[in-house]
């Protein structure tokens, strides 16, 4: 059977061959298909076509008019002859921070400091982890603090983000990247074991001996997504003879903003290369 294709060029070669035999000049066809020509893309053809005997045995078409009935698939036999003690099979890789990326998480709207207005304790938890008072002490009260400061949502560079849920002053102390601290030789037998059984790795290295491992026993900051542009910085502080990484915003951020940090990876060969997504304008298109 002529497909629509070989009807058209049978259809220019017969008008090409007459204005020829005429002594007219040449017609060019060039970028004419054969299907609009003929009108098998036009609805109204489309609708006589799909009511015509034998339509139903086309595989591979969406029928746009007279939807034909799907004839339902034969349940398949389990090997055991139950389905109870058939083996579950995981259709994709289980993520339990799946929740905090759902589209009916509304993101904080954005805010400008004249806006904003904000309760007296927030007022004084944002004097607290301010430039104004020692270290220790702004640490002390970031613990009670950056649960109302912060939150996760859903995210346009990677799945999920933290945001601010209210303004953020320049330098004040925004959260600390928090976890099991373990020693730098066990991270590449730990990042094997969580690829292994499908778990996302969220590690951070303090310095050439410790690293903290936020993958299951962290919190929010473990989200903080890269940016070329970065809004906040990371800084390694001593509290009471240890040693903590704290995230400090880098300019003032307004709510419903998006947190971001440079994670200053390693520069890598192109075969090893991450690509970054943080839209700046400045963006270096990789991670390392």
């Amino acid at each position: 059977m002529t497909s629509n294709v070989g009807a058209w060029r049978k259809v220019v070669e017969k008008v090409q061959e007459a204005r020829g035999v005429s002594r007219l000049r040449q017609l060019s066809f060039s970028g004419l298909k054969g299907a609009r020509m003929l009108g098998v893309l036009h609805d109204a053809v489309l609708f006589l076509l799909e009511q015509l005997s034998g339509g139903e045995r086309c595989r591979g078409y969406k029928f746009l008019f007279h939807p034909q009935e799907v004839e339902e698939e034969e349940l398949v036999i389990n090997p055991s002859g139950c389905a109870r003690s058939e083996f579950y099979v995981r259709k994709c890789t289980f993520d339990m921070f799946n929740f905090l990326a759902s589209q009916h998480r509304t993101l904080p709207e954005l805010c400008s400091y004249e806006e904003e207005e904000e309760e007296v304790q927030l007022k004084s938890t944002r004097r607290a982890t301010s430039l104004d008072l020692p270290m220790a002490m702004r640490f002390r009260h970031l613990k009670k603090t950056s649960k109302e400061a912060v939150g996760v949502y859903r995210s346009a560079i990677h799945g999920r983000g933290l945001f601010c849920k209210r303004n953020i002053d320049v330098g004040e102390m925004v959260i600390e990247y928090s976890g099991i601290v373990i020693r730098s030789v066990l991270t590449d037998k730990r990042e094997k074991y969580y690829d292994s059984k499908g778990i996302g790795c969220y590690m951070f290295r303090i310095d050439d001996f410790d690293v903290v491992d936020a993958t299951m026993h962290g919190n929010a900051a473990r989200f903080i997504n890269h940016s070329c542009e970065p809004n906040c910085y990371s800084r390694v502080i001593h509290v009471e003879g240890q040693k903590h990484i704290v995230i400090f915003a880098l300019r003032s951020i307004y709510r419903g903003e998006e947190l971001t940090y440079d994670y200053k990876f390693p520069i890598e060969d192109a075969s090893n290369k991450l690509p970054c997504n943080c839209g700046a304008k400045k963006c270096r298109r990789y991670l390392n």
